[in-house]
């Protein structure tokens, strides 16, 4: 077969395998729960059956033998021979992510992944050990009838995969999960059947499931295989199965069919063991290593790429509307509109390739507050919401790292330990929260915990140390907080693996500040902290209100505008000193960008007012002129204009100029520091 396309094979395996092992990660986390659940036994043990047998066709030697191992453990489980516990539960985390290095390390070159591989693989075994000693439970209520299980029988499948398979779209993952559900497998190449065209391999099935039903699994592929009852009996577990002749078959060849069967166990590499790291840096380097999603199974660069194109396709659509007005291209109108619907469909269906929830960044924080809770003997809820929030993949992948560093910090900083807790009055088990809402084009991301808080006066005294500022400075609560995320500076009193160094904070400013973005910190000593995200997708394609102030162009996200009316220009003069105007029974702040922009001319007769709307607040802004809606591509703003807050982005127009995004949240934010003044 040819390279290219088992390269494209095994890329799938990969990027199936991850999301494979997502979903055990998830059901884990919830069988600590809910230990009985037999759903979420089963479907964790179809994701690592499913990786294990499908790895080892792609060259993935090692992850094939490894989850042999843990793959046992779990046949115990489902057996009732063993009950899911915190050994269990910890060894399987730990395995997960050595999978996920393994995917990355096929060939085990790594020394790091070597010597964690063995130390993994002898734990395991050794579990493995104690499982099967261990005496099956009783499963069944008193007076439960039991019904006689189906007759299991053993079947031989031969595999020929080929490289139609990739371009017919075939997932080999996929049919590998649902043959998982029939039974239990091995599979092992047939080197005798390999040709330059294909590759073959014999599949063995144990199932008391029936021929048709194996056919169903393979329905799209149904000429690439051959199916064959070895026997009538469990060819796997022998000693649960009464002793039975092999029945004839048409085939001749059963016996190296069944020489084909026979597992080759290859013994694992053993390293000399070196100093170890410390459980809090070996959990932060863990959680660091699976951060960036794959949900999207695309190269990135070609979605980049695609909303290069889309976002060049509604810049020269807009352009094509505005050469078009006039009467003169009136017989064009109609194509123009058409192309114009056309556009905005394509932008909304490219966008949404791009979008992610965050959702898919939760499971990875909850096992990182997992995981070091349990190892700083701290008991910690955590609690979502908003999480269906969707912003783009570059963005998500960026946002990953600094949500680490903050949830870490809230970890070890701000929760308490149980018994300092309810020294406090406070329930022993802490809380941290995740939450994410979207206001107007920004997305708002918080990350809180209800533990010590921000203790001001000892970040005071530890900037005057560094002589930041000086014994007699004043600061305010707002530039206090600013100093935790300079590089180097920590409060802590000793130093701990998780945090304590001053390293990490420092890197999530860095990174808000690339996104354009902004970190807002509150917090209240044994209340809790809250740090708060505002952030901007990197390209965003909205519908917008395009309107002018003399001669500038400026924009306001639709979904923002709650009206446009007009008033008399003697009316709001005679109210500039309170810059109050009455809207809806009730007085809001108006905003002069002809004033605010130092931009000259005056307001015509009558004054085109825009009313926007932020949850129940109100403000207007004034303008000469209001042109209409605009499909706008934003594009973020220049070292030039980085530090100004009226606007966030600028769209270019169809006849070349720029159209300015306000910034209406800063706005919203001038009327709460007035109000606060009072």
């Amino acid at each position: 077969m040819n390279e290219n396309i088992i390269q494209k094979f095994r890329d799938k395996f990969i990027d199936e395998s991850v999301g494979l092992l997502d979903q055990m990660e998830k059901d884990l986390l919830e069988l600590e729960k809910a230990p009985q659940d037999k759903e979420l036994l089963e479907s964790a043990f179809r994701a690592m059956h499913t990786i294990k047998g499908v790895s080892g066709m792609y060259g993935f030697e090692h992850i094939c033998e490894f989850t042999h191992i843990l793959e046992n453990i779990y046949q115990s489980l489902r057996e009732k021979k063993v009950f899911f516990n915190k050994e269990i539960s910890d060894l399987s985390f730990a395995a997960i992510d050595h999978i996920r290095r393994l995917l990355e390390d096929e060939k085990l070159r790594d020394e790091e992944n070597k010597k964690r591989h063995k130390k993994l693989t002898d734990e395991i075994n050794e579990l493995a050990k104690r499982c099967n000693l261990s005496q099956p439970q009783p499963v069944f209520k008193q007076n439960e009838k039991v019904q006689a299980e189906k007759t299991k029988n053993s079947w031989y499948i031969i595999l020929n995969t080929n490289e139609q398979m990739f371009f017919r779209g075939i997932n080999l993952t996929s049919l590998f999960k649902e043959l998982s559900q029939l039974g239990e497998y091995h599979i092992q190449p047939i080197p005798v059947l390999t040709t330059h065209e294909s590759d073959s391999w014999g599949i063995v099935l144990v199932s008391d499931c029936s021929e048709n039903d194996i056919r169903d699994v393979f329905i799209y592929i149904e000429d690439d295989i051959q199916i064959f009852r070895i026997t009538s009996s469990d060819i796997f577990h022998p000693e649960n199965e009464p002793k039975v002749e092999f029945e004839k078959t048409e085939q001749e060849e059963i016996s190296s069919i069944i020489d084909l069967v026979e597992e080759t166990e290859k013994p694992p590499v053993f390293y000399a063991e070196e100093k170890k790291e410390s459980k809090e840096t070996e959990i932060i380097k863990s959680a660091s290593f699976k951060l960036q999603t794959k949900r999207i199974a695309v190269d990135s660069a070609k979605l980049d790429h695609l909303m290069y194109l889309v976002s060049e396709l509604i810049t020269i659509n807009s352009q094509l509307v505005q050469a078009t007005k006039g009467s003169y291209y009136a017989s064009l109108q109609h194509y123009v509109e058409q192309v114009d619907s056309l556009s905005k469909q394509f932008r909304n269906n490219a966008l949404e390739i791009r979008l992610v929830p965050l959702s898919d960044l939760a499971l990875r924080f909850q096992r990182l507050i997992r995981d070091l809770s349990s190892n700083l003997g701290k008991s910690i809820a955590f609690v979502t919401e908003g999480l269906e929030t969707e912003l783009d993949k570059s963005t998500i992948d960026i946002l990953a790292e600094p949500l680490m560093h903050l949830i870490r910090n809230c970890i070890d900083h701000g929760i308490e330990s149980p018994e300092k807790r309810a020294g406090k009055g406070k329930p022993e088990k802490g809380t941290i929260k995740l939450s994410a809402v979207q206001s107007g084009s920004y997305i708002l991301i918080s990350i809180s915990d209800d533990g010590n808080g921000i203790d001001t006066e000892k970040v005071k005294q530890k900037a005057i140390e560094k002589g930041i500022i000086g014994p007699n400075d004043n600061p305010s609560d707002k530039e206090l907080f600013d100093f935790i995320f300079l590089p180097g500076f920590s409060t802590a009193k000793s130093l701990t693996d998780v945090s304590g160094r001053g390293v990490g904070m420092d890197v999530v400013k860095k990174k808000i500040t690339d996104l354009r973005g902004e970190i807002i910190v509150e917090s209240q000593k044994n209340v809790g902290t809250t740090f708060t995200l505002k952030i901007q997708q990197s390209i965003a394609i909205i519908d917008t209100l395009l309107f002018r102030v003399e001669n500038s162009s400026l924009i306001v996200p639709m979904s923002d505008i709650e009206i446009c009316i007009q008033m008399p220009i003697e009316e709001l003069d005679a109210r500039r000193n309170t810059e109050t105007i009455e809207f809806n029974e009730r007085l809001i702040k108006f905003y002069d960008l002809r004033q605010m922009l130092s931009l000259t001319g005056q307001y015509k007769e009558n004054v085109k007012l825009l009313i926007i709307k932020r949850e129940e607040q109100f403000v207007a802004i004034m303008a000469d002129k209001i042109i209409g809606e605009h499909q706008a591509v934003l594009k973020p703003l220049g070292n030039t204009l980085k530090d100004q807050n009226i606007f966030s982005a600028a769209s270019q127009l169809g006849d070349g100029n720029l159209a300015f995004l306000l910034d209406t949240s800063a706005l919203f934010k001038n009327i709460n520091i007035l109000m606060d003044s009072f």
